[in-house]
């Protein structure tokens, strides 16, 4: 539906609320995850620590959406931004102070466990922001900023939901605003806020580079390529960052570190068996996945976008192995790690974009993420190990390399035809392998099945 000029600043616009968006947060949702637990022993106790999160996120979201509005005009120049979209950024200011209090409350729920209602919440997000924002901008504005519009009043009504289940479970009182939680929440959240930081400049500044040595046609052109493969590594990404954390956590304190290596080691065992086919897979059809979801226009995407996705596999990884660092709340070595990975990704692309271009930042995502993973295997095996097994590496590299080499013969006149044919033999493959190999997760689908059939 959109120009790739015009793709270009969509994803240029949500890097940008990304970014601010992390800052105005300022590691407060990570601190209810790790203080929640010793601030929920007692009624006054949590009354305590929500008045003083809320609190908290009411005044950097603010402070920084008004930094954002006095600041964006000067940096949109400075960017070679056209100045007929300024107003798609500008407007954005009320999702960049709505946005970081949703997500403090999102986190709440994470640790109330209140997994169904939180993915109810994430699956009417996605689809409100689809349909209002395309609404308004097919129907009714017939501007890019329409669909802004449209992401806006969706994290309103997210809001509202949140909000009525947070005041019926807790209890804000202003006045119990508490200057030494402020103080903790501050010192563990603050190297998170700045490692947050850096994932995202080490993650999205080939955008701004491109801006800067080409324009938004080829940054468009990147941008399809590089969500494409996003969205299928969040689809690991998110299960691990939101699921493991919590559970990790709970075990450490309540049975030590041996039950947290198993555990660790198991997650990191199924990791392994779910990324290796995921890339080899989408490696087989990322051709006919972009020509289908986004035209012929921007199939010049496939070519790097496989490399994209192996790079966000990789750095995967380290959701695994920084739990060492969490656990001891080393925090500040995990910020230095990706202040070196920042500082690569950087150099990376500054030199390798204005000669091979597109391929020169897919090439510097797979270099960055493995040097933050090499680095975190590191410093973090001093205290928690989490090794994966060499014969179950290789053996899911056979296997994904033998689904690649079968679905790669497979070809029709049909785009949609290959890319369904190519999907259903390759899963086949890999699942047939996975439990031929995986003797446990066999014995628990059975037991599955025969609970349910009974």
């Amino acid at each position: 539906m959109l120009t790739a000029e015009q793709y270009g600043i969509l994803g240029l616009v949500t890097i940008t609320m990304l970014v601010g968006v992390a800052i105005a947060k300022a590691g407060l949702a990570d601190g209810v995850i790790r203080f929640y637990q010793e601030c929920g022993q007692s009624s006054e106790l949590l009354t305590e620590f929500a008045s003083t999160v809320l609190t908290r996120g009411v005044v950097f979201a603010a402070a920084t959406t008004t930094v954002y509005l006095i600041v964006f005009p000067s940096l949109g120049k400075m960017l070679g931004i056209h100045e007929k979209y300024f107003f798609c950024f500008m407007i954005m200011a009320g999702y960049l102070f709505i946005r970081p209090l949703n997500i403090i409350v999102m986190y709440f729920l994470r640790v109330n466990d209140r997994t169904i209602l939180l993915n109810a919440i994430y699956l009417i997000e996605r689809a409100l922001t689809v349909a209002l924002g395309l609404f308004l901008l097919l129907y009714l504005i017939h501007d890019l900023h329409g669909y802004f519009l449209g992401v806006i009043c969706t994290e309103v009504i997210i809001a509202i939901i949140l909000y009525q289940w947070f005041f019926r479970k807790y209890t804000i009182d202003l006045r119990k605003t508490s200057k030494h939680l402020n103080v903790k929440l501050l010192r563990f959240g603050g190297p998170l806020l700045f490692s947050e930081l850096t994932y995202l400049f080490m993650t999205y500044a080939d955008r701004y580079l491109i801006m800067v040595f080409f324009n938004e046609g080829v940054l468009g052109l990147y941008s399809v390529g590089y969500n494409l493969a996003m969205y299928i590594g969040n689809i690991i990404m998110f299960s691990l960052s939101y699921a493991i954390v919590p559970i990790y956590v709970e075990i450490y304190e309540r049975e030590g570190k041996e039950k947290t290596e198993e555990f660790l080691k198991k997650v990191l065992h199924y990791f392994i068996m779910a990324i290796i086919p995921m890339f080899f897979g989408y490696w087989a059809v990322s051709k006919e996945l972009v020509i289908t979801l986004a035209t012929e226009k921007y199939a010049e995407a496939a070519a790097f976008s496989p490399l994209i996705l192996g790079g966000i596999f990789i750095y995967a990884l380290s959701s695994i192995l920084n739990a060492s660092l969490y656990l001891q709340k080393r925090t500040s070595i995990m910020l230095l790690i990706m202040i070196c990975a920042v500082g690569m990704n950087i150099s990376m692309n500054y030199f390798l974009m204005p000669r091979y271009g597109v391929f020169g930042g897919a090439f510097a995502v797979v270099c960055t993420s493995s040097l933050v993973v090499l680095l975190t295997a590191v410093v973090s095996s001093k205290f928690i190990v989490a090794r994966a097994e060499r014969v179950q590496i290789i053996y899911y590299l056979i296997l994904s390399l033998g689904m690649f080499l079968a679905v790669d013969f497979i070809h029709f006149q049909n785009v949609s035809a290959i890319l369904i044919t190519k999907l259903g033999v390759g899963s086949l493959i890999c699942c047939l392998g996975i439990l031929y190999r995986e003797k446990e997760l066999l014995k628990q689908i059975k037991e599955r099945i025969s609970k349910n059939n009974g």
